[in-house]
């Protein structure tokens, strides 16, 4: 009875993913050799394809997993195969989209968005050292029509207002009373007037070229709101363990950019524009529901609720986003790739847990609300649903692949024990590879980085425990809530 639910629930999974999967397919089709070969994803063309290849595959021994299959039917190997095809189903997607079918949006000639068209908002909290200065003057050279600056307290505003001029007078300053990077976005946005509005941290540093590549997307008028791909400065300075830590740091974003990239490849989901660096339409931003709810937002029942919330401030703009109706974009292109910095210095142990503590209960947050409280991403974004907010309760490193481990050798699999080692191996370099490309001295971190991915599993799981936290954890003198 419990193989047959449980197959039954493969199958409904199956056909969900499918679909978006027949999507995904026919772009490549349609991208290829256009109409003659969008014929394969007729849905009676390609659901007949599969029967047959599925017979075809009774003449291969594909795998020694497969002759284990046949060999040894049982509970354990049921528990086994579902949960391989969950996690491999999907990499095997991500992969072919990442790689295979990143195609991000082209400036046309004569633009109707330019840089002129753009205001760039920057929260700051900082004493304004050499990196926000740096941050400053990449900004400049993209000749936005505007920048603001948004500071706590009248002394900083003073401050901030001194160094700005020796940058560029017209760069203008405003500040507001506590530390809230929510307040202060709404404090500039209320005088902004260009058709765009970015938002960008006070340690981003954009090339020359950002604006004019980000804009692109928003020639589709559907378009609210776009990130780009990341990129953390790499420091090889020692010592070691922050030579380690900043080499953690950039393969966080690696994952990033390339989960956020496969998503939107496929299904146009994207499970977060990050505010790191975001553009959006003003007009959105500017609206009333957009406002009361960015600055009252809370999270719990009825019963029990935090807020109202000064973090998850990107993930809520997503989401609201995909629930009144626009478009989300990932632009992954090198012409609009920002560098931050992360762990870039010695003695940043504490402040890096703490950032990878909110950002974990963030994600167990925002993914909630996505699934149950705004239900948008069932019907808009199915494949980014399956593969990014459901797979996040169950794909926690050091529990799942244990389960794999386990489930194998129970059902009588244990000499294949080594394969499933040599292919979650494999798995796990697919993600830092671009990386791991760029920077070869850093192959020696990558078994470091396997086992802290499992150790982060622990911090996933307490981040769960504790999601009522609501505090800034990782930086200091901000308030929990508002």
């Amino acid at each position: 009875m419990a193989i047959s639910a449980l197959a039954l629930l493969a199958i409904a999974l199956a056909a969900w993913a499918t679909q978006s999967f027949v999507d995904f397919t026919k772009k490549i089709c349609l991208h290829i050799a256009g109409f003659p070969f969008s014929i394969l994803t007729w849905q009676p063309v390609f659901w007949s394809t599969i029967f047959w290849a599925s017979h075809q595959l009774n003449y291969f021994n594909l795998s020694h997993l497969t002759q284990f299959q046949t060999r040894n039917p049982s509970f354990w190997h049921s528990i086994f195969v579902f949960l391989a095809i969950w996690k491999g189903f999907k990499i095997f997607i991500h992969t072919c989209s990442y790689y295979l079918w990143t195609n991000p949006a082209q400036a046309p000639q004569n633009p109707t968005i330019t840089p002129a068209d753009v205001t760039v908002i920057v929260p700051t909290l900082c004493n304004w050292d050499k990196e926000n200065i740096d941050c400053i003057y990449s900004i400049l050279a993209n000749k936005p029509a505007r920048i603001i600056v948004s500071v706590i307290g009248h002394d900083k505003r003073l401050q901030a207002t001194r160094v700005c001029e020796e940058i560029d007078p017209r760069i203008e300053v405003v500040s507001v009373d506590a530390a809230n990077k929510r307040t202060q976005l709404l404090k500039a946005v209320e005088d902004v007037r260009t058709e765009i509005t970015v938002y960008a941290d006070d340690h981003v540093f954009w090339p020359d070229t950002f604006l004019r590549s980000a804009l692109a997307p928003f020639e589709d008028p559907i378009v609210g709101i776009v990130g780009t791909s990341k990129r953390v400065i790499r420091n090889h300075n020692p010592p070691l363990l922050d030579n380690f830590l900043n080499y953690i740091a950039c393969i966080y974003l690696e994952r990033h950019n390339f989960e956020c990239t496969a998503t939107y490849n496929i299904d146009g989901g994207v499970f977060v524009i990050s505010g790191r660096t975001s553009l959006v339409r003003t007009s959105v931003i500017h609206s009333l529901a957009y406002r009361s709810e960015f600055q009252s937002e809370y999270f719990g029942s009825i019963v029990s609720s935090v807020g109202p919330m000064k973090v998850d401030d990107d993930n809520f703009s997503t989401r609201f986003m995909v629930r009144h109706g626009f478009k989300t974009v990932f632009h992954n292109d090198e012409k609009a790739m920002i560098r931050k910095t992360l762990v870039s210095c010695e003695g940043q142990l504490e402040k890096f847990h703490g950032q990878l503590m909110r950002w974990a209960r963030t994600t167990w947050r925002s993914n909630l609300k996505s699934l149950i409280t705004d239900r948008a991403c069932y019907h808009r974004t199915p494949w980014t649903t399956y593969a990014m907010f459901l797979s996040l309760f169950v794909n926690i490193a050091i529990i799942y692949d244990s389960l794999l481990f386990a489930t194998l050798y129970l059902g009588g699999g244990g000499k294949h024990i080594g394969t499933l080692a040599l292919v979650l191996l494999l798995t796990k370099l697919i993600k830092p590879l671009p990386h791991l490309l760029r920077e070869k001295s850093d192959w020696k971190f990558v078994p470091g980085g396997i086992l802290f991915g499992y150790a982060h599993g622990f911090i996933r799981i307490f981040a769960f425990l504790t999601m009522n936290n609501v505090e800034w954890s990782g930086r200091s003198g901000i308030k929990a809530t508002a």
